[in-house]
């Protein structure tokens, strides 16, 4: 009956930085996984159910949705600082670096998946490294602007031929699109961003 009860209450946002961190990790996962393996089973119809079981297909689906993962936590945290901006130092560089922090973090959640254990992450690092001063300097973009990296990446990595890529193209950035929008508004109930804002300032200052 408790658990009734409490399932019935609304949950206080969070705004502390562990729990941004797997706010924004759990995001990134949700995302990946179900914007690949929709697509994918869209894609493969009737054959879909024995290639979801072939041992190649499955390992690279694993890889499309780890290498979506690393981008989706990316674009998620950009959504949220485009969200939080006002609130945040108006320093770009300095904005950059603790963004930069919280993504190593959210990395630092996960357990290397298989493929990646001989390299790490060091390489998804600098691309969002090299990513922030571009967002930094730009007015604050929205999610559908923002997400299409994610969408790119997962086509990159989908098990596919390059011109079934090519043709779905626009179906896989108008459904990541959908799916970020949408998440968005789950960010907003889990977080107070608000708040988180100004514990992120607090860090970028020490940083500084």
């Amino acid at each position: 009956m408790l658990d009734f009860i409490g399932s019935l209450m609304p949950k206080r946002r969070r705004s502390d930085w562990t729990s941004a961190v797997e706010t924004i990790r759990a995001g990134a996962a949700f995302l990946a996984q179900g914007s690949s393996y929709s697509y994918l089973r869209a894609r493969t119809l009737l054959a879909g159910p024995k290639l979801f079981q072939d041992e190649g297909f499955g390992f690279a689906l694993q890889i499309c949705k780890w290498e979506g993962f690393a981008v989706a936590a990316q674009d998620l945290i950009l959504i949220m600082e485009a969200e939080m901006r006002e609130n945040l130092p108006q320093d770009p560089v300095v904005r950059a670096a603790g963004l930069l922090q919280l993504y190593r973090d959210v990395l630092a959640s996960e357990a290397l998946p298989e493929h990646r254990k001989d390299r790490g992450w060091e390489d998804a690092i600098a691309e969002f490294a090299a990513r922030l001063p571009v967002f930094m300097e730009k007015p604050p973009l929205k999610p559908d602007a923002i997400c299409t990296a994610t969408a790119l990446r997962l086509l990159a990595h989908a098990p596919i031929t390059d011109d079934v890529r090519e043709a779905d193209k626009i179906m896989v950035l108008n459904n990541v699109a959908f799916r970020f929008i949408d998440y968005q508004a789950t960010l907003r109930k889990r977080l107070d961003l608000s708040g988180f804002a100004r514990e992120l300032s607090g860090k970028m200052d020490l940083a500084a």
